[in-house]
């Protein structure tokens, strides 16, 4: 086979033409995501795969709608912040230092429910090919 003729097989399985599954069938479309709507302030989440989950209903809320609502009530020191760890929770952290470097973390803050499998993060996941 000349070099010619594999750069045209390679440009022409490019082209868009969806060779389907293994067995030949046509490939089923990725389910459509609904238009999420925030559950603290009613707007809608462009971005899922930054929502968190609401501690009531579940159902998804922009990061900074949850970062304000896990932020209501604590008192903090001026060398103290709310940041998000990670797996589903949020901590208060005091700086050591003024370049903010060194912080110990003073108390932590659950937001989500560990293990918890939601239906919108499957979802999206499904969307996302994950």
């Amino acid at each position: 086979m000349a070099e010619g003729d594999r750069d045209s097989r390679r440009r022409w399985g490019r082209r868009g033409h969806d060779k389907g599954n293994k067995n030949g069938e046509p490939r089923q479309p990725k389910p459509e995501l609904p238009a999420p709507v925030c559950a603290v302030c009613g707007k809608q989440i462009f971005d899922l795969s930054n929502a968190l989950a609401d501690r009531e209903s579940g159902q998804p809320v922009h990061f900074d709608c949850a970062l304000a609502k896990a932020s209501e009530g604590e008192r903090l020191d001026p060398n103290e912040k709310i940041v998000y760890i990670g797996r589903g929770a949020f901590a208060v952290i005091e700086y050591k230092d003024k370049s903010q470097t060194t912080f110990t973390i003073k108390r932590r803050i659950s937001w989500e429910k560990e293990g918890e499998k939601l239906e919108w993060r499957k979802l999206m996941q499904q969307r996302m090919g994950l």
